[in-house]
């Protein structure tokens, strides 16, 4: 007589094994997807609200430059302008796609942030915008690169 119960217990084992191996499979481009999402969500949150030194943390090393850039930008009026709204930038990921195993580019929506014109004149929020953020996989994790400044595809006419 066969133990059913014996038999459906390795099955269950065995099941499980191979729906972990799945799950490992899946997610395994060195750095997991939630992991690129929270580095995204990090640094663009810290970026539009002009912390660039906690963003600092998020991006590859030859990123800081431009960080450093942006941040030179800055003047008093701008952080007035930022200090007088009622909620910081918010950041929305709307979809990532892979380039490769190591690189992706993160899609995104940004609110309320403080968009600065010029040296000369001071910054005015803006209510939307989408931008494009890169991002590659650095000693196992995710990281954004900045080749430039980040500019909007233009949602709501900022």
């Amino acid at each position: 007589m066969y133990d059913f119960n014996l038999f459906n217990m390795k099955m269950s084992h065995y099941s499980w094994i191979f729906l972990l191996f799945l799950a490992s499979c899946m997610t395994n481009r060195n750095g997991s997807e939630e992991q690129l999402y929270e580095v995204a969500d990090s640094f663009a949150t810290n970026y539009f609200n002009l912390r660039y030194k906690n963003a600092c943390n998020f991006c590859t090393g030859d990123t800081h430059q431009w960080l450093r850039f942006a941040a030179s930008n800055v003047n008093q009026a701008d952080i007035d302008m930022l200090h007088k709204t009622d909620e910081p930038a918010h950041i929305e990921i709307n979809e990532v796609n892979y380039t490769s195993d190591s690189t992706a580019v993160v899609n995104m929506t940004v609110s309320n942030f403080l968009k600065m014109d010029s040296i000369e004149s001071c910054g005015h929020i803006v209510e939307s915008a989408t931008f494009r953020l890169n991002a590659v996989i650095d000693n196992n994790k995710w990281l954004i690169r900045m080749e430039a400044l980040p500019r909007s595809g233009r949602r709501n006419h900022d």
